[in-house]
């Protein structure tokens, strides 16, 4: 695996902190009735916020890979006892902050569920929407690796061309045309709307871990057409996003020249590298932890210091920086013994 990918893995997390963080930041106070923010400052969070779009992407290209490294060898194999090993890890972690949720989210507002809606819930992914997408490509990785190792370029070609095919159906008309009312049909029942979002990227790591050397270098020269495109692809989105122009298949489409950079990224040039490595490593568990913590701390601040609610200068650097640093000390803690044991069924 590239030496670069454990701090990919900690900028996704942080980003998908800082989306949340601002989504929440901006909801809650409304909800309070408090007066919206100047649009200045709404805009500048909207910028912030938009980044977010790299982070699951990123994720699942680094998962990706991963199974691929794991699987290295001629032909390509992943253990019994590996898959079980890593659904177990994904899953239960999974199932125990998803029922936290809900439980939380009847404490705060008396939303109730019945044993359908959780096992609906948990099914889709509410409220964390792209683990059982993660956890489908584990179980078909075994499949998978080896068709990608066979024909790459066929097998990535047809995943996206479903993919588009799914974006169609999902965000009606995205490609310029209504699907036909049986393409419905051959949509894939629970995980259609992750796949419409996001069914390249874990695949596309697999081909990079399968073709590392060659990925890299292809990455590399030509990194900078990749990011003028990038660049220009986000620029198209944002004014999508303000409604200056549409193209609303910009946002959706932005991840992959990023995506396709990261193999050629040297880990030197990242900044921060060490923190954000530490933050890859502990990345599953704070995508499970965080929003429950921000979601806390906005209690907090409403009881305690509700002017908060009119400083965005103070309250976004304070929910980023609580988001981030507080899942990460409780996992810290959880990796010592006696906790050590049970550190990754609670976190991953």
């Amino acid at each position: 695996m590239g030496r670069q990918l454990g701090a990919i893995s900690g900028l996704a997390m942080a980003l998908i902190v800082l989306n949340h963080a601002i989504h929440l930041g901006l909801v809650v106070p409304f909800d309070l009735g408090y007066p919206d923010l100047p649009i200045r400052v709404e805009n500048f969070l909207s910028i912030l916020q938009a980044f977010g779009v790299y982070a699951v992407p990123a994720f699942l290209f680094i998962s990706g890979s991963f199974v691929a490294y794991a699987a290295r060898g001629e032909p390509p194999q992943l253990s019994r006892k590996f898959l079980v090993s890593s659904l177990k890890h994904i899953l239960v972690p999974y199932i125990i902050w998803s029922l936290f949720s809900y439980l939380f989210y009847y404490l705060k507002a008396g939303s109730s569920y019945t044993w359908t809606d959780i096992l609906r819930n948990l099914l889709v992914g509410f409220p964390y929407h792209f683990i059982p997408l993660l956890a489908f490509y584990y179980a078909v990785s075994p499949v998978l690796v080896r068709l990608i190792r066979r024909s790459p370029f066929i097998v990535i070609g047809l995943i996206s061309l479903y993919q588009l095919f799914l974006m169609n159906i999902i965000y009606s008309g995205v490609l310029g045309f209504i699907s036909p009312e049986w393409t419905r049909y051959a949509a894939i029942p629970v995980l259609k709307q992750t796949m419409a979002d996001w069914g390249i990227y874990f695949p596309l790591g697999m081909a990079y871990g399968l073709n590392s050397r060659a990925f890299s270098a292809w990455s590399q020269k030509f990194g900078w057409a990749l990011w003028i495109i990038t660049v220009g692809i986000f620029v198209l989105g944002m004014l999508d996003g303000f409604r200056i122009i549409a193209v609303p298949l910009a946002r959706l489409l932005s991840p992959l020249p990023f995506i396709l950079i990261v193999p050629g990224i040297s880990r030197g040039a990242i900044p921060l590298v060490k923190t954000l490595e530490h933050i890859g490593r502990r990345s599953y568990g704070l995508y499970l932890t965080h929003r429950l913590v921000l979601e806390l701390v906005l209690i907090v601040i409403q009881l305690a210091i509700p002017v908060l609610f009119t400083l965005p200068v103070l309250l976004f650097p304070l929910l980023f920086t609580t988001g981030l640093i507080i899942p990460l000390w409780a996992m810290d803690l959880f990796a010592r013994a006696p906790t050590k044991r049970v550190y990754r069924y609670i976190f991953g």
